[in-house]
């Protein structure tokens, strides 16, 4: 197999049972949020109320993909639409009282869980693995003409 199908076959299966392996996790220990949920709510957590498009800019997602993100933590009692004052079109979402009571249980889970996926990885190896992945990132910009 070419290296560079490899790689991206090999990135792939990561991704996939990355998320797998942390909806487990979280179910397991009683946090009822998919990744991408507790990432959204991790978000808000550290940064507080925002708008929708901050949250997707923040996100890398298309605004479509958080609202549906929003749309379900509505439904679970975790974030609410505050109607924007300046500019009626733009909501701001923020956490519910029941969000804020999960944020010190289900931050604790999500590190020992990322400590567990990172197990016997060195602190150098991390480093380089994120600028591999950082000089990735940068040479995925489409070039104009």
């Amino acid at each position: 197999m070419l290296l560079s199908k490899e790689v991206a076959v090999c990135m792939d299966l990561a991704v996939c049972k990355f998320k797998q392996f942390s909806a487990q996790m979280l179910k397991a220990n009683g946090v009822n949020l998919t990744p991408e949920q507790f990432l959204l709510v991790d978000l808000l957590w550290n940064e507080g109320p925002m708008t929708q498009q901050q949250i997707a800019d923040a996100m890398h997602k298309d605004k479509n993909s958080v609202t549906k993100f929003i749309d379900s933590l509505e439904r679970k009692n975790m974030v609410e639409r505050l109607r924007g004052h300046i500019d009626r079109r733009s909501n701001l979402i923020r956490l519910t009282e029941k969000a804020q009571e999960l944020k010190v249980h289900a931050k604790e889970k999500g590190i020992s869980t990322l400590d567990h996926i990172l197990d016997g990885i060195s602190e150098e190896e991390l480093r380089q693995f994120l600028a591999t992945l950082n000089k990735m990132t940068e040479n995925m910009v489409v070039k104009k003409d």
